[in-house]
């Protein structure tokens, strides 16, 4: 890599406060060496890859590669010509100090990813910890982002060129304790007060998170056995919930090589794997779960400020130093450094409220992108559980299936051996001043809460307790469990209607299926049914002027289909409070959020009953959808206020896969994405599902190299579409 100079120089005073002490740190005026990029260079390397791209009619690029490395570089090539700023952006949280950032949130995040260990795990273990081909799969990717980036100029940012393999694992580093609560754990410290937008995409932020209204997110996942559905075939519903745009927002693809890769799904900007979908003798989904992976603990410092408190002794900080470059304009640029301290523990983070060490599962580990390659790899169950015991990834719930008709549950988390012992609260504070609280040991994955082959023929999952099912005695006891392993006990709504419809059903019939994955409702034991009774027994006589409103409340029977005129005050009401409440916060207050909703709808509406469809929609440009479904509902729909009176989805059910196979074995797939598969303005595929999508119909996706060709409208390899 090629380096040039960037001049520093003094700030104004008001930039410099602003900056510096959010960061607490100090400014240097030295010149300092950033990343250039020599587009030859990447062209050149670009001939060493064979790839080719196959888009059907609804521009789903479908990658072709002799290997499966070349699959990764026409990957990282369409994804760029759909989404490039995206994958930019996505892929700045990750370098760290090589990273130029534009203002103070991307040096932040330049800073995390060096306070937390991921810059330094992967300078030293890229090479160890990942194996060949993993790392081959890193490099044809980076490959293909820097051919988009050295053929279209126009489009690329400055310093980020040439992307390396190194940077791309190192932004999965970053990403997968994210997805088990990371972002929480430093808001809390940092930020307690500051309220959270879920909508940017179940809290994965390289940055705290900015202000906005709270979206608690979900996912669906179902897998039925031959001999439970009506015709024998085996189902695997695939129904992962993310915000619908953003750098953790699906992107539909498929990824083919003569290595053997054939499979079909979902991934996210500015990595080479699909972290769910099918190849044609497995399928399997993913939802999040919340086990207790992440420690904290409270320090007691020296006089010095420098040493904590160990058992009986002050030990020193294992200190080093972060650096963040801030660019101010054309060739100006300052550098923050701010001073990295660990402990035995982990990281040590400075907070108003204290001084803390944090210690989570991954710390360490950088393998959790290449479990999930191995996961796409996998033909059956035994394979796929072989990935999993890999307990790389931190987290994330399971549900699989084969074409031999096996099917599993499983509760995936990378669960530390912690001391049991009276009193001692691992969820809260811990003392940093005991040796014995800090672990290095898991359990194994066979010591998760599983369901492997279950006699009721099924699994579902809806971010719930793994401890509720199959509503039979074959669920795993959660006494058979420590509780320091803190397993969600929990049922969100959609576990509550999921799991009532399942058992009802003596043979599941593929409409069946989907009816309940489509499902509108809301069980009277949920959060909103519950709330609506707490807002019914308030006394309104003071108010005499809501009696209209608070009838429309009462009338409501729990459904958000389209012509339901009770769902849009219910749903607007409940919205804002149980998501809060479901997040562990108090939200606002029950009476406020059904003043402001039922003033809403007078404004926009003139009534307080408008029928759903009226004003639950899915937006792009100047597309509008109505839609059906909700929040927590199985059709998961998430909606910021516009200010036409309408919510625009912002979150919920995003890609969603059936597969099957038949009795035969015969293997199909379906999907439907939210938007379609362009994030590009005006580019004919930036709309072209949603009306499918809110019609919730599925089309068939073609599998296999030569069904992919003969479906295909344009077959071309990157840098030679017309």
């Amino acid at each position: 890599m090629r380096l040039g100079r960037i001049i520093l120089i003094a700030l104004p005073v008001v930039l410099v406060l602003a900056v510096a002490g959010a960061f607490a740190a100090g400014l240097r005026l030295v010149p300092l060496e950033v990343r250039t990029f020599d587009a030859r260079a990447a062209i050149a390397a670009a001939e060493g890859f064979d790839g080719e791209i196959a888009r059907d009619e609804l521009g789903v690029p479908r990658v072709i590669g002799t290997t499966d490395a070349d699959a990764a570089f026409a990957l990282a090539w369409a994804h760029s010509e759909d989404d490039f700023p995206t994958i930019q952006y996505a892929l700045r949280a990750a370098l760290g100090p090589d990273m130029l950032a534009a203002d103070e949130s991307e040096a932040r995040g330049a800073y995390l990813v060096q306070a937390l260990g991921v810059t330094a795990l992967v300078a030293a273990e890229y090479q160890t910890q990942l194996s060949a081909d993993t790392r081959a799969l890193m490099e044809g990717y980076a490959a293909g982002l820097n051919y988009y980036a050295a053929l279209n100029p126009h489009e690329r940012g400055r310093d980020l060129f040439p992307v390396t393999g190194r940077d791309v694992a190192a932004l999965a580093a970053f990403y997968y304790p994210l997805f088990y609560g990371m972002s929480d754990v430093l808001t809390e410290l940092f930020a307690p007060e500051v309220e959270r937008d879920g909508a940017r995409g179940q809290e994965l932020q390289v940055h705290f998170i900015a202000p906005g209204d709270q979206h608690a997110l979900g996912s669906n996942a179902i897998a039925v056995a031959p001999d439970r559905s009506d015709d024998g075939a085996t189902r695997v519903v695939i129904n992962s919930h993310q915000p619908v745009e953003g750098p953790v927002a699906w992107y539909e693809t498929h990824m083919i090589s003569g290595e053997g890769l054939d499979f079909a799904g979902g991934t996210f900007p500015g990595v080479p794997v699909l972290h769910l979908g099918a190849n044609p003798d497995l399928a399997h989904a993913a939802t999040i779960n919340r086990p207790d992976v992440i420690d904290v603990y409270a320090l007691t410092l020296g006089r010095d400020d420098r040493s904590y408190l160990l058992d009986g002794e002050y030990v020193p900080f294992e200190r080093s130093t972060a650096r963040m470059l801030v660019h101010l304009w054309g060739p100006f640029a300052f550098q923050v450094t701010r001073p990295i301290e660990r402990t035995v523990h982990g990281t040590v983070l400075r907070t108003e409220r204290g001084v803390y060490a944090l210690r989570h599962a991954t710390q360490g580990d950088m393998r959790g992108v290449e479990q999930t390659y191995r996961m796409m790899q996998g033909r059956s169950i035994t394979e796929f559980e072989t990935a999993m015991e890999m307990l790389a990834m931190g987290n994330t719930n399971r549900v699989a299936g084969d074409s031999t008709g096996r099917i599993a549950r499983y509760y995936n988390a990378r669960m530390p051996l912690r001391l049991e012992e009276d009193g001692l609260d691992w969820r809260g504070i811990l003392p940093g001043d005991r040796s014995d609280l800090v672990w290095s040991e898991f359990a194994p994955f066979s010591a998760l809460p599983h369901m492997v082959d279950p006699r009721a023929g099924y699994v579902i999952d809806a971010n719930h307790t793994p401890f509720r099912v199959t509503l039979t005695d074959e669920d795993p006891d959660p006494a058979d469990f420590p509780a320091s392993f803190g397993i969600e006990t929990h049922m969100t709504n959609r576990a509550l209607v999921g799991t009532t419809a399942m058992a009802a059903l003596d043979r599941i019939s593929r409409d069946q299926l989907l009816a309940i994955k489509w499902d509108h409702s809301y069980h009277p034991e949920s959060q909103a049914l519950q709330l609506r009774e707490e807002l019914l027994a308030m006394d309104w006589s003071a108010e005499p002027e809501l009696a209209d409103a608070l009838a429309v409340i009462e009338a409501w029977d729990g459904r958000a289909d389209f012509d339901n005129p009770h769902a849009a005050l219910s749903l607007l009401t409940y919205q804002p409070v149980g998501t809060a409440r479901s997040a562990g916060r108090a939200g606002p207050p029950l009476d406020e959020a059904f003043r402001s909703a039922a003033a809403y709808l007078m404004t926009h509406h003139g009534r307080h009953d408008p029928p759903w469809r009226d004003v639950n929609f899915i937006k792009r440009g100047d597309v509008a959808v109505p839609l059906q479904g909700g929040p927590d509902t199985l059709r998961a729909v998430y909606g910021a206020r516009d200010e036409d009176g309408t919510l625009r989805m912002v979150a919920g059910d995003g890609l969603v896969l059936l597969a099957e196979w038949d009795t035969f074995g015969a293997f199909s797939l379906w999907a439907v994405h939210h938007f379609g598969s362009s994030n590009r303005p005006g580019d004919p595929h930036y709309t072209s599902q949603m009306q499918d999508f809110a019609d919730e119909v599925l089309r068939r996706v073609p599998m296999g190299e030569a069904e992919v060709r003969e479906s295909a409208v344009e077959i071309y390899r990157p840098g030679e579409r017309e």
